[in-house]
């Protein structure tokens, strides 16, 4: 590489351009001084000035646009909201054809019915573009060739408010029905209720017995007492 050499005011010169080969010059001349030593040795310098080459580098690259996906619902949404008695509506139509067209005719699908679809969808209450027409999408890396390619469906949002969850109510006037065996919280809990009085009641009065007999009771019968009685 002949040596750099810089033009003062010269017309045309660019900053960056003249930072980027001034740092390469210093890399060569780095490189080329230390043909002799250490390849580690050399890493270790030479490792920071390629970092700076390569900031360089980028600082004259200009930043690459993004370009969306183009949805075929989104451009149907699109055309709807024109009158089609428009010059802007023929157009749209047109570019949705030359983008999609292909796609569409592949899928077994037809432009003017689609068309038609998503309209009636759109301006019905309960209609949903989403499932009325196919989903396709031509994606950003492929916007300039067209190739637009059917995707799943997307997912409805929620556009009802949240209803708020009623907080559990006692039902005490249900009673029990005899057919479907089932009761109210009231019959549940008189029958609790009832159970627990007469395991009070028969506690009681099994204390009372004990009482008046202390040399009967002998404690409650084991499992083995049981089955040897048996």
């Amino acid at each position: 590489m002949p040596p750099f050499t810089k033009i003062p005011n010269s017309p045309g010169t660019s900053n960056e351009l003249d930072a980027l080969k001034e740092k390469l010059q210093q890399v060569f001349d780095l490189v080329e001084s230390k043909l002799e030593a250490l390849a580690s040795n050399l890493t270790s310098e030479l490792d920071p000035e390629l970092i700076d080459v390569l900031a360089k580098t980028r600082v004259m690259i200009p930043p690459i646009p993004s370009i969306p996906d183009i949805n075929l619902q989104a451009e149907i949404a699109n055309l709807a909201a024109l009158s089609p008695s428009s010059g802007e509506y023929a157009a749209k139509l047109a570019s949705i054809k030359t983008s999609f067209g292909a796609a569409i005719s592949a899928g077994g699908y037809d432009l003017d019915s689609i068309v038609s679809d998503g309209v009636a969808a759109l301006n019905s209450d309960i209609g949903s573009l989403a499932a009325s027409i196919p989903n396709m999408v031509i994606s950003d890396e492929l916007a300039g060739l067209s190739i637009a390619t059917e995707i799943s469906k997307a997912s409805l949002q929620a556009i009802d408010p949240v209803q708020p969850e009623a907080a559990p109510s006692f039902s005490r006037g249900e009673s029990f029905d005899s057919i479907t065996g089932l009761g109210g919280d009231g019959y549940a809990a008189d029958r609790t209720a009832e159970s627990f009085d007469n395991l009070i009641l028969n506690m009681s009065e099994k204390l009372e017995w004990a009482n008046k007999n202390p040399g009967e009771y002998e404690g409650p019968i084991t499992e083995a007492e049981e089955r040897e009685s048996n």
